[in-house]
């Protein structure tokens, strides 16, 4: 992750996919995953939303999780869930 201050804003760049890890197969490539998953939280009357850190669960035999919020959304859900289309990033809806 590159975090830097230009022209008035700062900027963060996330790579969309991760390395995934395996302890026990430190010499082989184990694939990618993708960082972030679009998080909707559905809270009574006050829904959260935002992109949330993707946890590689797969050297578990797991499927992966989600984490906390890296960045918060302020916006409707509609207006959420075509950027994460435009985007390519998956969503995850917790009730």
């Amino acid at each position: 992750m590159k975090i830097y201050k230009r022209e008035g804003k700062i900027i963060v760049e996330i790579d969309y996919w991760s390395k995934r890890s395996n302890s026990y197969m430190l010499d082989e490539d184990v694939g990618e995953y993708p960082t972030l998953t679009g998080l909707i939280v559905r809270n009574k009357g006050c829904d959260e939303l935002g992109f949330a850190q993707t946890i590689d669960m797969d050297y578990k035999g797991k499927p992966d999780q989600i984490g906390d919020f890296i960045v918060k959304w302020h916006d409707g859900e509609d207006e959420f869930r075509e950027k994460c289309f435009e985007l390519g990033i998956g969503i995850d809806i917790i009730n």
